[in-house]
């Protein structure tokens, strides 16, 4: 079925039931019920006209079709240890100069490897995160935008979620206008799968909106997540060239993950694919173990076997990207296999005692995620402490 055929029967509004998508055995869909219950299924009509629903290898299915896995395995909601990090409702703060606002838990479409499926996918609220008086996300900002004021460190912000661009240009701005207030504010970042997902909400009123912030001598950053070279289309790449001609950096990360993008071939086309479009490679993750993510789990090993072979075909633009993990205790560089060991870094750190330190793994065993040794002496940080 060709792409003009995949649009013609989908469905015109966003599709939450995998049962009105054509293509789908019935046996299934049925399998698929016990998985729904839990965690939820959403995909844009532009997105799912990228799909080849017949193929169960097709890589664009498997980030967005749910898989029975998902309710498997012993891996935690928060691998990250975000809890430690939420300072009040809606903003964590980890890293010195860096804040996080989390205003929506929607998205375009709902990856299944979300390290925040918590509160995106998940259909109830038993594993959410608390600062002891509401819901992780608020569209609300004005306790967090005072966090901010408060603490002169932060000159970036990263609008997150969920997808931020999920809301209204009018909501967006109302965000916008709070964190321009704060006159320590140079950056605001924003995280998101729009471009991938649904380029067309990449409306001439919210470039507006990022018009608007630059005017005040900020600047605007769009992290953008396209996980396969398959979602570097036209109308993407459009979107992409509309935002970077005025004056937007668009950056990009993504994890490694099993089926998708896990192969020399096609990482090269993604990377390549992305900086002919003038997107700078940004950070290659580690895929976080989260619950229900073991099948998109690839080890540091095979990751650093896959990265040796894909580096002959790119250029130096296209080597930008670190390899990170973005562990509980900061982000931590995967420089690679000397000998029998492991070698890290830490590229950012929750304690300033961790900050550039090295550490070494066993190499013998496949390595999913780093276990950087306790520190000899951990630094408090009154700046951080709970508010």
């Amino acid at each position: 079925m060709d792409d003009n055929d995949r649009r013609r029967t989908l469905p015109a509004q966003v599709i939450r039931d995998p049962g009105e998508i054509a293509g789908l055995p019935r046996a299934e869909l049925a399998a698929l019920r016990p998985v729904l219950a839990e965690f939820e299924f959403r995909v844009s009509p532009y997105y799912a006209s990228l799909v080849d629903w017949g193929d169960p290898a097709d890589p664009l299915r498997r980030l967005v079709l749910p898989d029975a896995g998902e309710l498997g395995g012993d891996f935690s909601y928060d691998a990250s240890d975000e809890a430690a990090n939420t300072q009040v409702p809606g903003l964590q703060h980890k890293y010195p100069r860096t804040a996080l606002l989390l205003l929506t838990g929607v998205c375009a479409a709902y990856c299944r490897f979300c390290f925040r499926k918590r509160f995106t996918l998940a259909t109830d609220d038993a594993h959410h995160i608390t600062a002891g008086d509401g819901p992780e996300t608020r569209l609300d900002v004005a306790r967090g935008v005072d966090y901010i004021q408060r603490h002169e460190e932060i000159d970036n912000v990263l609008l997150t979620g969920g997808d931020p661009l999920m809301l209204s240009p009018a909501r967006l701005d109302r965000v916008f206008e709070a964190l321009c207030t704060v006159p320590h504010v140079r950056t605001v970042r924003i995280g998101t799968k729009v471009p991938a997902f649904d380029p067309d909400r990449l409306s001439a009123e919210l470039f507006g909106s990022f018009d608007a912030v630059q005017r005040t001598g900020r600047r605007v950053v769009v992290v953008a997540h396209f996980n396969h070279s398959r979602e570097l289309t036209p109308p993407a790449l459009d979107k992409v060239g509309q935002l970077l001609a005025r004056g937007v950096s668009v950056i990009n990360q993504t994890p490694v993950l099993r089926g998708v993008n896990d192969d020399p071939a096609e990482l090269a086309r993604l990377l390549n694919g992305l900086t002919a479009a003038g997107v700078a490679p940004y950070y290659l993750f580690q895929c976080r173990p989260v619950h229900g993510d073991e099948s998109f789990l690839v080890s540091v090993q095979d990751t650093l076997r896959l990265l040796e072979r894909t580096r002959p075909s790119l250029n130096g633009l296209a080597r930008r990207f670190r390899y990170v993990a973005s562990h509980a205790r900061g982000k931590i560089e995967v420089l690679g296999e000397c000998g029998d060991e492991l070698l890290f870094r830490f590229h950012e750190a929750r304690d300033p005692a961790d900050d550039g330190r090295f550490f070494t793994m066993p190499a013998a065993e496949p390595v999913l995620w780093p276990c950087p040794p306790v520190s000899a002496a951990p630094s408090a940080s009154p700046d951080r402490s709970r508010r």
